[in-house]
């Protein structure tokens, strides 16, 4: 009982995470691509209904079902908010990915093979959706082995995209190396978030593929479960917002990004961060705005 529990207490705060990184993206980069506004958009509508289905779940668990304890081997709304949210988000994560590599490596071979992945995940979920929605309990959903052969289809095309992808990110960002600092530093930072960023959804993608065919009860493939879509959305956005260098201006303080000058102005005798953009502009917590040199 605990487990779904935790899960969904994990999910809250990873939401919270995600509304801060929507917060400072939209008003860090107002001149991104509309299509990828749009994007980020959605994505953070997908997160906010998966959170509230959750929520509605919990509640009619431990509230108002707290005397059946049958009742956490229900479905739910589970077969929407994890299996079909969970596809669209990685769909989504992994397309982004995919056009960056495409632009990055101009390889028509990893394009399609990153797209046929994330398109034979979307569809294994879109599967276990369709057989999951009749069904109202998880045992006897995960006892069926149509349902087992899809949730397989399902992690293992996910999972072996989200590597391939961060595979293909490292390499050939070693590759631009160039040799001069500024340009080395800026790969090596990128290369680390890659890294991280791929070996996070891995392990999120691995660890409720492994859970479902370990026997043991529905409450931890669930609550595993309830983490992946936010760690998507969060390594997303996270490289999205790398862009951002955060500079100090108190006085007398090491400036974090030398080529950028900080903001010299003192609001209500509170100092201030500034957020400026590589050579594009910089913005104050005061709402001051000015373009960076």
């Amino acid at each position: 009982m605990h487990n779904k529990l935790l899960g969904v207490m994990v999910n809250w705060i990873l939401f919270g995470i995600l509304s801060m990184q929507f917060y400072l993206y939209y008003i860090a980069f107002p001149k991104d691509h509309r299509a990828l506004k749009f994007i980020v958009c959605a994505q953070l509508l997908l997160e906010t209904a998966q959170t509230g289905m959750f929520t509605h779940d919990i509640i009619q668990h431990f509230t108002l079902g707290y005397t059946d304890p049958a009742g956490l081997n229900e479905v739910g709304t589970l077969w929407l908010s994890i299996t079909l949210v969970i596809g669209l988000i990685a769909f989504i994560n992994q397309g982004f990915y995919c056009y960056r590599i495409g632009v990055l490596t101009k390889s028509k071979y990893a394009v399609v093979l990153i797209s046929m992945l994330s398109l034979a995940q979307l569809a294994a979920a879109i599967a276990i959706t369709v057989q999951e929605q009749p069904v109202k309990m998880l045992t006897t959903l995960l006892s069926q082995n149509t349902t087992l052969t899809a949730i397989g289809i399902w992690g293992g095309c996910s999972l072996a995209c989200n590597i391939v992808i961060a595979v293909i990110m490292t390499y050939h960002l070693k590759t631009r190396d160039t040799g001069f600092q500024n340009t080395h530093n800026i790969l090596i930072r990128l290369i680390i978030l890659s890294i991280e960023t791929g070996c996070v959804t891995a392990l999120s993608t691995g660890i409720p593929l492994v859970l479902v065919y370990l026997p043991g009860p529905p409450p931890y493939y669930t609550a595993a479960g309830a983490l992946v879509s936010k760690t998507y959305s969060n390594s997303m956005m996270a490289i999205l917002n790398s862009r951002i260098n955060p500079v100090s201006n108190a006085p007398g303080s090491p400036l974090w990004n030398e080529l950028v000058k900080p903001i010299g102005s003192i609001v209500g005798g509170t100092q201030g961060i500034v957020f400026c953009r590589d050579i594009e502009a910089e913005f104050s917590s005061s709402g001051t705005t000015s373009t960076a040199p």
